[in-house]
Formats: C-alpha cells, structure tokens, sequence
C-alpha cells in the first residue's frame, strides 16, 4: 500500500514537472546479448561481418513463421489477438510476407490482451517454445515479452554475459494509451525510458561510467545520468523497479485517449479505433490481424515509406547478430 501510494505520487509529480524531466532525460538503446558457453561456440554460425548469407535468412524466415504460427495458435485459444508492428507491418503492406532483408518480427498487443498472454500462454505453448518475460526469466532485461525457440541461439553483439534463454524470438510488444497532449506524452515516455534504462542495469552495464561497459563503444549517456543508473541499480530490487515502470507505462489506460501506443517509442501512434477494429491480411503461412488504417500508421511510423531500400539502407537496418544456430 505504502509502495503504491508512493509510485502515485512520484509520477504525479514528475510526469508533470518539465524542469525535472529534461534534467533526467536521456536517449537510450535497447541493445543486448548473451553469453555463450566457449564450447558451443564450434557448433554454432558466427556472424562476423555482421550480414546474412541468403541461405541463412531464409532459414531464419522459416524458423520465425514456426514460431508466429504457434502464437497464433495460442493467441486463438486466449482470445488475445495480436497485430504486426514495425518492420512486420511493412513485409505485409508490400509482400504479404516478411521482408525479403528484414531478420525479424514484431507484434503488438493491447495491454489486457498483453497481460492475460503472459500469464496464461507458458501453460498452452508446444514445448518447443519458452516465452520470456519477468515473470518466467528473472534476469531478462527486456520491458516486454519474447516468445523464443528452444534448442536455438540468436545471439547479439552487445553484451555476453546474462545468465537467460537466448534462442530465436519473436518480440511481443505491449501497447498502451498515451495522453493527447504532446507535452504530457513526452513526459511520460522520458521517464519511462529512464527507468527502463535503470531495469536493463541491473543485468548489464553498457555505459562509460560508473561500471565495467560490456561492449566496445559504450552507448551515450551522461556523468549524471549514469550516477543515477548506478545508484538505482544498486539499491533498488529489480522487481520494484519493474513495477514502477509497469506503472508509468499504464498510467494513462483508463483515461479516455486518441491513441495507443508502445509508450517507450514516439512513432507507433495508432489510433484506438483502428484498433478496436483490426482487419486480416496475408503474411506468410498465416492471415494476421493490422489495424484498420495500415498505410496511415505506417506512414506516421515511415514518412518515407518505400517497398525497396539501398543496400546502404538494408546495411544500416541490420540486425546480424555474432552467433546464430537453428
């Protein structure tokens, strides 16, 4: 109760102090890896110039339909639909399929549908599957969901060394209301990355200061902001951490809004009509859920929105990581 009524009153008075949040914003990324035993190094495909051979991202296409199929199964059982975000949305606007250079899928979810799929789908997944979350991977240091494949390994560059399952995945995003004001959303997805940044902390340090950075060019973050990390890593348990987030990202989700959105982003603006009324598309082996206006949100998402890109673009997109075996 104390803990609740506290998390209530720091949001009130940070999400609405702008003083307070340019002094603790920061841009951050969410980069990460893991640690692979040295003797499982010989039987996996090192990724060192960091692109796919066809070959392989064909398999790797293969390898994500078997795991989007299965949570679509399992989403049908729940009654928790999901639909293509990203990168995804994208592959089925122009193709009807994953994107010819892309190496991955994203899907989003409704905050209820989000929160009953956590909870219910680790006792419905075929055994080739794990979904990775707080609550199933204590050491995860990813916001949201993973439905990864077992006996697989995607490893990416970045950090070695969290003890956690690290097969290929599908990423599943959780989408909740943001305000209509732009200044009051700012707000909240500032201090919402804050404190993301301090739950990635708490498994891997990736920044100059203040700790032993994990990767060879540590990612941009300020003297301060870096002694704040360090101080609410050290002294503040990872689940409350957690629950402080969770708290700022549903802050607004009874609050009569315009939009959804994953709150840790600016550009996935969807309106909450389209989606209370997704529509079917083909993608793949599977005819999957987008919202209503698709080329809307894409171009709000991509005001460059083009079917092909440059090689310098596809280079730049690149998600190759250093170890990947199927």
């Amino acid at each position: 109760m104390v803990f609740s009524l506290s998390l209530r009153h720091l949001m009130k008075d940070v999400l609405w102090n702008d003083k307070l949040m340019t002094a603790l914003s920061c841009q951050y990324n969410n980069v990460f890896a893991i640690h692979i035993p040295h003797h499982e190094l010989s039987t996996t495909l090192k990724m060192e110039n960091k692109s796919y051979q066809p070959a392989e991202l064909k398999q790797l296409h293969g390898v994500l339909y078997e795991i989007l199929v299965e949570i679509d199964r399992v989403c049908r059982l729940l009654d928790t639909p999901f639909f293509m975000i990203g990168g995804s949305a994208i592959g089925v606007h122009f193709w009807g399929e994953i994107v010819p250079f892309d190496d991955d899928i994203d899907i989003g979810m409704k905050r209820d549908d989000y929160e009953r799929f956590i909870k219910e789908a680790p006792k419905l997944l075929n055994s080739s599957y794990f979904l990775q979350c707080f609550a199933t991977e204590p050491h995860t240091p990813y916001y949201f969901a993973k439905v990864r494949k077992n006996n697989t390994l995607y490893v990416e560059e970045t950090v070695k060394n969290i003890p956690m399952h690290q097969g290929i995945f599908i990423d599943v995003i959780p989408f909740d209301h943001i305000p209509d004001s732009p200044k009051a959303e700012r707000r909240q997805r500032k201090l919402a990355n804050l404190i993301d940044v301090c739950f990635q902390a708490k498994e891997v340090w990736l920044w100059r200061y203040f700790g032993h950075c994990e990767i060879e060019h540590p990612l941009r973050q300020t003297f301060l902001n870096c002694l704040v990390t360090r101080l609410v890593a050290t002294f503040i348990p990872k689940r409350l951490i957690y629950a402080l987030l969770h708290k700022i990202l549903t802050y607004y989700n009874k609050k009569h809004v315009t939009y959804y959105n994953n709150v840790m982003i600016s550009a996935d603006h969807i309106p909450v009509v389209d989606l209370e009324n997704l529509v079917k598309r083909p993608f793949g082996p599977l005819q999957v859920n987008v919202p209503s206006n698709l080329e809307s949100y894409l171009k709000y998402h991509y005001p460059t929105l083009k079917k092909y890109m440059t090689e310098e673009e596809i280079a730049r997109y690149s998600h190759a990581p250093q170890v990947l075996k199927f």
